[in-house]
């Protein structure tokens, strides 16, 4: 056995606890996954995560409390709410290898701010016939069950 004065043990102990925390922090994003760029996350936005704002091209749809307000647009407590929803619910297809955008007939620009986290998760939506493509960070996902219409409000634009 090592012997050590009590000075000595306590910087063992301090520099085992800070190598600890080091190592913690660093594999925080490999064990967890994230959103959209885990390759096994079959969700769009993180299952654990809390949307706090969601921008839009024209209106935002901001968290308050336990409720949503739009700013820029006229809408009901119940379509917020919908329109979370959805964004939350909104899953991957898994096989959708063959995507292409070049035929998209409508697209949006989203960034939605998550509770907790500095940058917001940028997504561009493209409606191709009936199917909801959504590209991002570079990769482009097929949504299963999920209309382009659900995932946007529509309403009377502030002025």
């Amino acid at each position: 056995m090592l012997r050590l004065s009590r000075k000595a043990w306590n910087n063992v102990i301090i520099i085992s606890m800070l190598v600890l925390i080091v190592m913690f922090n660093t594999t925080t994003n490999f064990l967890s996954g994230g959103g959209a760029d885990s390759a096994g996350s079959p969700f769009l936005i993180p299952e654990d995560a809390l949307i706090a704002t969601m921008e839009f091209d024209d209106y935002k749809v901001e968290r308050v409390g336990q409720g949503w307000r739009a700013l820029g647009i006229n809408s009901e407590q119940a379509d917020l709410v919908a329109l979370t929803q959805a964004w939350h619910n909104a899953q991957i297809e898994q096989n959708a290898t063959d995507l292409n955008i070049t035929q998209a007939t409508a697209s949006e620009m989203v960034y939605i701010w998550l509770v907790g986290h500095k940058t917001p998760l940028k997504f561009e939506v493209f409606q191709l016939d009936k199917l909801t493509l959504v590209l991002s960070q570079q990769r482009l996902y097929q949504l299963s069950d999920t209309e382009f219409s659900s995932l946007f409000l529509s309403g009377i634009k502030d002025a």
